[in-house]
């Protein structure tokens, strides 16, 4: 307790000379960081073990897998929505910490039960707790870093997500397949949630003062939008905010149908759930270390073509994924194109708003975003019925390559 309470005290010490910057937040960011990395290692955990975890339902496993995922996706948006009201609230450290609180009893729930009703409820924590510590750590290293850094901030950010959801992943498959045991790797998720939580206790301040700090920033005229519909503003009242939006949900419905449809064809097919796992593990390791390089590019103003380009790659690997679904080469260039626009999405969000709504517009975009996993779904589950679960791929490739298309006549720069 002396070595926590020790730290503690160093981050009081930092606060009392609150400044914007990467450099000058350097402890604290790193923290967020990892914290990142956590939360990602969750989700990474959720994909492997999803064919597991309902190989016993009494549905088929691609619509089993379609049901976790618009429940998980759903559960997300709706957390994720709340968050930025939740943080006017009663704080930024709070709402992280009820995330985590939730977090936990994911794995609770699967250790005790392998009844399908307390794996969806399991899933719904799960989802929950992502939208509430992923959007709240997003939100807290955009308050530290001020403008100048937000790039290399997200995509720093982003990569520590994204490469613990490859890595946890490919563990969680590899574990499960080997030893036929799943009860580890959830003790793995407990003793994360534990880790974290005494993180955002004894470690993490209130942002706050810096949010106060860049307010001073900005000119009365944009504080007085405060008192707008910031739902509305960021859904369709600001061109650029709506077409970003717009491509998350885009975006995060191509990643719903690589999530539930994929793994379930390739399984059908004869292929090992490693396999599955390597490939997975292949698309997040890309996308997430492709985030340290494309983050940093939009500080330099490149977000339209960032968004345009990454959208249009991701378009044509998932046609590449409809006609070679274990090829790695399309999951390279599905990870590169999405580490384009993941930071993008969040900067530009952050861009176009106001310090004292922008958590706000970022859980509008972020609820919007994860709402794609449910779209995504639907998509795969109309493409089932259909008795064609790879035309998913189609009908989702060519939704994204119309999103890519979209920033080619966009008012963003």
């Amino acid at each position: 307790m002396l070595g926590w309470a020790f730290v503690s005290k160093r981050f009081r010490i930092n606060m009392q000379k609150v400044q914007l910057g990467l450099r000058e937040n350097a402890g604290l960011f790193s923290i967020l960081v990892l914290m990142s990395a956590f939360v990602g290692a969750m989700v990474g955990f959720e994909r492997s073990l999803l064919p597991e975890l309902t190989k016993h339902w009494s549905v088929s496993e691609m619509e089993a897998s379609l049901i976790m995922v618009a429940v998980f996706g759903l559960s997300k948006a709706i957390a994720n929505l709340f968050t930025g009201k939740l943080i006017a609230e009663i704080g930024r450290k709070r709402t992280l910490l009820l995330g985590w609180a939730l977090a936990l009893q994911a794995p609770l729930l699967l250790l005790n039960s392998a009844d399908s009703a307390l794996i969806l409820l399991a899933n719904v924590a799960l989802g929950l707790s992502q939208g509430f510590t992923w959007s709240t750590t997003v939100i807290m290293k955009i308050d530290i870093v001020g403008l100048k850094h937000r790039g290399t901030a997200m995509g720093l950010n982003e990569s520590a997500g994204y490469v613990a959801v490859g890595a946890s992943s490919a563990y969680a498959a590899y574990y499960a397949e080997t030893s036929g045991l799943i009860a580890p790797i959830l003790y793995v998720a407990m003793g994360i949630v534990l880790l974290a939580s005494l993180l955002g206790v004894f470690v993490l301040p209130e942002t706050q003062p810096w949010v106060d700090l860049e307010a001073k920033q900005h000119s009365k005229e944009s504080m007085n939008e405060k008192g707008k519909s910031i739902f509305y503003k960021t859904t369709f009242g600001d061109s650029g905010l709506r077409t970003i939006t717009w491509a998350g949900v885009v975006n995060n419905a191509n990643d719903g149908i690589l999530w539930a449809v994929l793994p379930s064809l390739l399984l059908a097919s004869g292929e090992r759930l490693t396999t599955v796992g390597a490939l997975t593990g292949i698309h997040a390791a890309v996308w997430g270390l492709g985030q340290l390089f494309t983050g940093p590019l939009s500080n330099k103003g490149n977000i339209r073509k960032l968004l345009m380009w990454g959208m249009l790659l991701q378009g044509f690997a998932l046609l590449g994924l409809r006609n070679f679904p274990t090829h790695w080469l399309s999951y390279v260039i599905l990870g590169l194109g999405t580490a384009m626009v993941y930071p993008t999405f969040l900067v530009g969000i952050s861009n176009l708003s106001h310090p004292n709504w922008r958590p706000q517009a970022l859980s509008t975009y972020r609820f919007w975003r994860d709402m794609g996993y449910v779209f995504g779904a639907m998509i795969g589950y109309v493409a089932l019925q259909l008795n064609a679960p790879a035309a998913a791929f189609t009908g989702i490739a060519v939704l994204t390559l119309m999103a890519g298309a979209s920033f080619r006549y966009s008012s963003l720069k």
